[in-house]
């Protein structure tokens, strides 16, 4: 019923964008006239931008899996990211799929199961706080002006979450009477609050898959930047196709109006966000002064840079990728598959096979699944660097 519900909300939605449009014709009409003196140079830096983005979220997901002792080339790493972005934004439940999907990619390039689920898992929370965090920057850079004047404590307090748990762990980590005042206060709210149980298991679940690799205070700083600079690479690419149609920047608002139109964009709604980022980043933009028909073109600019112009470049990567591991042009670890019964280098046409290793040959029950010794993966590991230079095809 839920998933009837989402796509009949969905349809409704795109409904009401086209008949808005309609509405608002003559807007539409000003803003394509607007793309006559469209800046060639910005368009250039915004898709230069935009690239950037996804080069940095790349290098992210690899230096996790560094930091875990497996080393995957950063070009492969940015096709894994563009194909995902693919499936995430153009298919229904695209997060799923997309998360599915390097997941399995990952295990064919060394990773163990682990690791891999530990990297997307990391990957998608350091992200998600550092939004947080430009929503909370963004609203106190606003000030008293826009529709979040009055909500900067509460993205300042959404912002600090994070922090005040990362502080918790580490002060129970270090001492014994703040690990014992936490589960006394922790004991208190599981008794009291209904739901505290599952929560807790939740968070229990989270926080044991956050200490499979311990990069240090350092590392994890560093990881934080590059999940930031993601987000600061993609505002500026929105900053660009601002400045290319000549329209004057809303300065205060810049990090409010894209911070939370990519807070509506992760609204599993529709595909990629399809109408919902337009409506909520044109509104934001009018919001804080920017005319209607010169936000409408600003918008529509911003989305073929960064929706539409990525889909079928990570289509593309997508049927690449797969191609390649079909045909035998990319063979997987040595231990990411079972390959007795298979021709050497051959990869079975089966789909399941790149998410879970297939059933054994016969004659092969007995045997173990090997790895090596450089991956193996206990319960908790503390590395700072990669122990070993593993990839594709040694």
């Amino acid at each position: 019923m839920r998933s009837w519900l989402k796509r009949a909300l969905a349809v409704v939605l795109l409904g009401v964008a086209g008949y808005e449009a309609y509405l608002r014709r003559t807007e539409v009409t000003q803003a394509l006239e607007m793309y006559d003196r469209l800046r060639i140079s910005y368009l250039t830096l915004a898709i230069v931008l935009e690239a950037g983005s996804m080069v940095v979220f790349a290098r992210l997901q690899r230096w996790l899996l560094q930091a875990g002792g497996v080393n995957i080339g950063l070009g492969e790493m940015v096709e894994i990211t563009l194909a995902g972005n693919a499936l995430g934004t153009s298919l229904p439940g695209g997060a799923a799929w997309a998360a599915t999907w390097a997941f399995g990619q990952l295990r064919r390039r060394g990773a163990d199961r682990v690791l891999a689920g530990w990297v997307i898992l990391v990957a998608g929370a350091l992200a998600s706080f550092a939004l947080f965090v430009l929503v909370a920057v963004g609203a106190w850079v606003a000030g008293a002006h826009g529709p979040v004047a009055h909500l900067r404590w509460l993205a300042a307090a959404l912002a600090a979450i994070p922090v005040v748990v990362g502080a918790g762990f580490l002060g129970a980590a270090r001492s014994g009477a703040v690990r014992r005042t936490i589960a006394s206060i922790w004991a208190w709210v599981r008794d009291h609050l209904p739901g505290a149980a599952s929560t807790g298991r939740v968070i229990g679940n989270i926080h044991q898959s956050l200490q499979t690799v311990k990069p240090g205070p350092v590392g994890w700083l560093e990881a934080f930047g590059l999940a930031l600079g993601n987000w600061v690479s993609n505002a500026a690419c929105l900053l660009a196709c601002i400045i290319a149609l000549h329209v004057h920047v809303p300065w205060g608002g810049l990090l409010v109006i894209y911070a939370l139109t990519q807070i509506s964009a992760s609204l599993p709604i529709t595909p990629g966000g399809l109408g919902v980022v337009e409506g909520s980043m044109a509104a934001l933009l009018v919001a804080y002064g920017t005319p209607g028909s010169q936000a409408l073109a600003v918008v529509l600019l911003y989305r073929i840079v960064s929706f539409w112009g990525l889909v079928p470049i990570g289509w593309a990567t997508w049927f690449w990728l797969e191609a390649g591991q079909r045909f035998g042009r990319r063979r997987a670890h040595p231990w990411a598959e079972h390959n007795h019964g298979h021709e050497a280098g051959a990869i079975p046409a089966m789909g399941p096979e790149r998410l879970v290793r297939p059933a054994p040959c016969p004659g092969c029950e007995a045997e173990e699944e090997e790895e090596p010794k450089s991956l193996v993966t206990p319960t908790r590991r503390r590395l700072t660097r990669p122990l070993t230079k593993t990839g594709t095809g040694t």
